[in-house]
């Protein structure tokens, strides 16, 4: 674990398995045409990014009151640590503030880069702010599918908790995860998203456990 730093009180690492995610995006983009520097800008792209998200989740938080977080960067994207017992309605704005703080930092991209000379003049920039822009819009979207553990999947149990008990809750999150989630991961094989298809997949399947487990012994985690 690679420790970066703290912004008031919440420390930021990143995990070795975040190093095999940049690896794998720059083995995948490496276009012998385009060169091995274009591939190469993937990693100030994930790193950014997945940073940019979490520290939405932290910072939204902290504006609630419930203290700083451990943000890891990890092969899965990244996670937001904090130990907390909120009201429902706070873990869904929390959940939400991650995708959106994605949108926001695409729209600002996006209107600043024609704006500001040094954004559409320098080569690696013109290069780097539309996979900035293209990510952060995709990986918002990514996590606004309502799957366990997607901050879409978050939103939607601690939408329902908040007028049902914690057991209803799972039980609507976790179906609407499951038919959801294979319409996507479907949606990506027929599409030839492969990479969207198998993340979609496994975590389609992780939900399909959880269920099993309620059945047997209640809400996974009580």
């Amino acid at each position: 674990m690679l420790h970066l730093g703290s912004i008031r009180g919440t420390s930021i690492d990143v995990d070795l398995s975040f190093f095999i995610l940049c690896l794998f995006f720059v083995a995948t983009n490496y276009n012998a045409q385009r060169g091995v520097q274009y591939a190469l800008l993937w990693i100030p792209v994930l790193f950014l990014s997945v940073l940019v998200h979490e520290l939405a989740h932290a910072g939204t938080i902290g504006i609630f009151g419930y203290g700083s977080s451990h943000v890891v960067l990890g092969g899965m994207g990244g996670v937001t640590i904090n130990e907390r017992r909120s009201r429902p309605i706070h873990d869904m704005l929390i959940s939400l503030a991650g995708p959106f703080s994605s949108f926001a930092l695409a729209f600002v991209l996006s209107m600043l880069q024609p704006r500001i000379a040094f954004l559409h003049t320098d080569p690696m920039m013109v290069a780097l702010v539309p996979m900035l822009i293209w990510a952060n819009v995709a990986w918002g979207i990514l996590n606004l599918v309502p799957v366990a553990p997607l901050d879409g999947g978050k939103a939607v149990r601690s939408f329902f908790s908040t007028f049902l008990k914690d057991g209803q809750s799972f039980l609507i999150s976790v179906w609407i995860g499951m038919v959801v989630g294979t319409a996507v991961a479907v949606y990506g094989l027929m599409n030839r998203q492969f990479f969207l298809a198998v993340i979609i997949g496994f975590l389609v399947y992780r939900n399909f456990v959880a269920w099993q487990y309620f059945r047997e012994h209640g809400v996974p985690g009580d």
